[in-house]
C-alpha cells in the first residue's frame, strides 16, 4: 500500500486529537479531584457511583431526622428541669406555709410567690421548639395552657414520630398530661399550685400541709417522665453513631470508585503535555510543504 502525504496528515491529526482528549480528561481529573466526571470516563464505575450516592442520600435523611429528634429531646429535657424546679420551689413554700409559726401576712406573701410560680409553669407548659408546642401532642400549633384554668386542661396525647433508621420510629414528644398531670389527677401540677395559693390566702396551715404528699407524688412522676426522655435521648444518640458509621462506609466506597489518584493523575498529565508538545513538533516536520505551497 502506498502511503500518501494525505494519509500522513490524517493520521497525525487523529493522533493529536486523541492525545488532546486524554489531556482534557486528565486536566478535569486534576481540577475536580475525581476520576469519573462523566459517564464516558468509566461506564461501569458510574453505576457504582450512582448506587453509593443514592445510599448516602438515603442514610443522610435518617441522620437529619435523628439530629432533629435529638434537638427536640434535648430541649424537652431542659424545659422539664425548669418545670421541676418550679414545682419543687412551690413545695418548699408549702413546707413553710404549713408551719404553725407563720402569720396570716406571711402566708399572704407566700401566696403571692405561688401565683407567680403558677404563671411561670404555664409559660413552661407552652414552650415551643422550632415554633411547635412540645406539650400538646400532635396539636403543635396550638398552645395547650391558658394563663388561667391550666389545671382543667386535657392536652392532646398524640405521638410525634421521627424516622431515624430502617423501621425505627422514635417518639420525641411528651404530652402535657403525662408530665404536669391530667385534669382529673389530684396531683395535677397546676391544680396543686392553685390549691396551695388558695390555702395560703385562707391562712389554712392544715390544708397546706395536706398538699405536701400530692406535691411529692407529682414530683416523682415528673422525674419519671424526664427519665423517659433521657432514655429516648440515649437511643437517638446510639442511632446517630450507627448512621455516622454507615455514611462513612458508603463515602469511603464512593471515594474508592470516583476519586482520582492525584499523584498518578498529575504525573499522567505532565507526561501527556510532554507528548502533546512533542507530537506538535514532529507534526510540523512530517507535514511538509506541497507543490501548491510553492505555486502561491
Amino acid at each position: 500500500m502506498r502511503v500518501t502525504q494525505g494519509m500522513l496528515n490524517q493520521q497525525m491529526l487523529f493522533d493529536l486529537e486523541a492525545n488532546t482528549d486524554r489531556l482534557l480528561r486528565l486536566q478535569n481529573q486534576v481540577a475536580t479531584g475525581k476520576r469519573i466526571n462523566k459517564p464516558a470516563d468509566d461506564p461501569v464505575g458510574v453505576g457504582f457511583v450512582m448506587r453509593y450516592k443514592s445510599e448516602i442520600a438515603y442514610y443522610q435523611q435518617y441522620q437529619d431526622n435523628a439530629n432533629a429528634a435529638q434537638g427536640w429531646l434535648n430541649y424537652t429535657d431542659t424545659v422539664m428541669s425548669q418545670a421541676y424546679q418550679v414545682v419543687q420551689r412551690a413545695r418548699d413554700l408549702a413546707v413553710q406555709g404549713a408551719s404553725d409559726t407563720m402569720s396570716p401576712d406571711d402566708r399572704q406573701a407566700l401566696a403571692s410567690e405561688v401565683d407567680q410560680l403558677y404563671q411561670q409553669l404555664v409559660t413552661i407548659g407552652n414552650s415551643q421548639y422550632n415554633g411547635q408546642y412540645i406539650f400538646n401532642g400532635q396539636q403543635t400549633q396550638q398552645a395547650p395552657y391558658g394563663s388561667t384554668g391550666a389545671e382543667t386542661v386535657t392536652t392532646d396525647s398524640g405521638d410525634i414520630l421521627y424516622d431515624v433508621g430502617d423501621g425505627i420510629h422514635l417518639t420525641v414528644n411528651t404530652p402535657g398530661n403525662q408530665f404536669f398531670g391530667d385534669a382529673s389527677d389530684s396531683d395535677n401540677a397546676f391544680a396543686l399550685l392553685k390549691n396551695l395559693s388558695d390555702a395560703l390566702k385562707s391562712d389554712d396551715g392544715q390544708a397546706v400541709n395536706q398538699l405536701l404528699g400530692q406535691f411529692d407524688s407529682r414530683l416523682n412522676q415528673m422525674s419519671a417522665a424526664q427519665a423517659d426522655v433521657g432514655a429516648r435521648l440515649n437511643r437517638v444518640q446510639f442511632e446517630q453513631s450507627r448512621l455516622s458509621d454507615l455514611l462513612n462506609n458508603f463515602q469511603t466506597l464512593l471515594a474508592g470508585v470516583q476519586d482520582a489518584d492525584m499523584a498518578k493523575a498529575i504525573t499522567d498529565l505532565t507526561t501527556s503535555q510532554s507528548v502533546q508538545q512533542a507530537a506538535l513538533q514532529v507534526g510540523a516536520r512530517v507535514i511538509v510543504p506541497t507543490l501548491v505551497d510553492f505555486l502561491k
